[in-house]
């Protein structure tokens, strides 16, 4: 398919489901403006919620055209324009899931009043009535005596009509409980304006607080792996693993350049990138292929194709590493000298965007001894369960992002991403073999991390 067809059919999905958020989010905004603002402010905050509506697509739109106009690379149009536009989706989308989950809270709640029993829904409809009563009842209007006298300011009731047993025996206590009514109607809608004005703020402060505090945030980890059987000539071999760049909106030359030399700092033997170079295009690709003669390695530079990568030209994205001198293993192998000894290192290509070849793991094997260190390049960490099959010591991945949102929270980790992926984030060891999962340094969708972004250096060791 037309890769250029294919973008029409995504960008139409895509505004499709941003725009449907949207509308949900807009008539939440308008319901809780009903409740809790005059006819005139009303009107005034409606049209402002309209203009935020208006201005945040126009900074979202113009993300599209300014990948391939470059625009992108100026840092006035990545302030004014591409962080702003990505937050304004990130909040609308997050709010978007919160009234989503509130909405269904609401709808369990219908569902359990249903099963209620008779009486106690009745029970519950006139407390709610009495509480949220809004005009005073007759009997409240009418009055009362007070020592045989009528006070002045009420009509005294026909002889037929009598009070209620709990009715108030004096226009003061009428008072009082006209006043309590007052205040709980009062009391309710300013429960309704400070719940509903943090709802509003909660999403747009949360994606601002992540995309200023850990957007760029590099954390280097440092790993030793250990190997009983490794050879002395490979012990203490460096590998710096870098992951999921995305050359594009949210990661520029000048930012790809910063990265790259904190990774020259750690004196790598090895460079191994394991994908997504591009985030979707090809107008993303000499930005990268600028920046990348920076990148120094002892042994050279290794790489694998990501499923992004295919998404703007794995082709193109290719010829460009190759020319850089990245050595691109692509269901294919090297053999590295170290030390008297020897590492391989395959490579395979993204198991989903890439070749439908099902033999890509025996073809990047073949002709490989069975006794050397074999070290596997993988964009999805799915293959682990097969690497471990083909004898692979050591497989790095990436991919996941560490699904770019997820946190501690009093050392209970919360990462919806490991409700995807059996291989999420992190250090996997199953027996001798082992695998690990950069979060990766770059971002996709928005311009959000509460998962920090990774640089990750490993040491081989073949002592415990």
């Amino acid at each position: 398919m037309d890769r250029y067809f294919q973008f029409i059919i995504f960008f139409t999905i895509l505004l499709s489901i941003f725009g449907f958020m949207q509308w949900y989010v807009l008539r939440a905004y308008v319901e809780w403006l009903t409740d809790v603002a005059g006819a005139h402010i009303f009107k005034r905050l409606r049209s402002v919620g309209l203009l935020v509506l208006a201005i945040g697509n126009v900074m979202f739109l113009l993300r599209f055209p300014s990948t391939d106009l470059n625009w992108y690379q100026d840092p006035l149009f990545q302030s004014l324009v591409i962080y702003p536009g990505g937050i304004f989706f990130g909040a609308v989308t997050m709010a978007f899931l919160i009234l989503l989950l509130f909405d269904s809270g609401a709808r369990l709640k219908s569902m359990l009043r249903v099963l209620m029993s008779a009486t106690r829904l009745r029970e519950f409809a006139i407390r709610l009535r009495q509480l949220f009563r809004k005009s005073p009842s007759l009997t409240e209007v009418v009055g009362n005596q007070t020592d045989n006298k009528i006070h002045s300011d009420f009509t005294p009731l026909p002889d037929n009509i009598s009070l209620p047993d709990n009715a108030s025996s004096s226009p003061e206590s009428f008072s009082l409980q006209n006043e309590s009514s007052f205040n709980d109607l009062l009391s309710r809608r300013q429960f309704l304006r400070t719940t509903g004005a943090a709802m509003i703020t909660a999403p747009l402060g949360v994606t601002i607080g992540a995309a200023a505090a850990t957007a760029h945030d590099y954390q280097i980890n440092r790993l030793r792996l250990a190997y009983p059987g490794l050879p002395s000539g490979l012990n203490g071999l460096r590998i710096v693993q870098l992951s999921d760049i995305h050359s594009g909106i949210y990661m520029t030359e000048n930012q790809m350049r910063d990265i790259f030399h904190l990774a020259n700092e750690q004196h790598p033997d090895l460079v191994a990138i394991t994908g997504d170079f591009v985030d979707n295009s090809v107008s993303e690709i000499p930005a990268l292929y600028r920046a990348i003669t920076d990148l120094k390695a002892g042994y050279g530079i290794y790489g694998c194709l990501g499923n992004h990568d295919h998404y703007a030209s794995a082709k193109a994205v290719s010829s460009a590493l190759l020319q850089r001198g990245v050595h691109l293993l692509t269901n294919s192998h090297m053999t590295i000298p170290v030390n008297g000894e020897s590492v391989t290192l395959l490579g395979v290509d993204d198991i989903q965007s890439g070749t439908s070849n099902p033999e890509r793991m025996g073809q990047a094997l073949n002709h490989v001894p069975d006794d050397r260190f074999r070290i596997l390049l993988s964009h999805r960490p799915d293959l682990f369960d097969h690497a471990r099959e083909h004898k692979i010591d050591l497989t790095l991945a990436g991919h996941t992002h560490g699904g770019q949102i997820g946190f501690n929270l009093m050392g209970i980790p919360l990462y919806p991403i490991h409700l995807f992926h059996d291989y999420a984030k992190g250090l996997y060891e199953v027996g001798d073999h082992k695998l690990y999962v950069n979060v990766g340094i770059g971002m996709v969708g928005v311009p959000v991390r509460l998962v920090r972004p990774e640089l990750t250096v490993i040491e081989l060791s073949n002592t415990v």
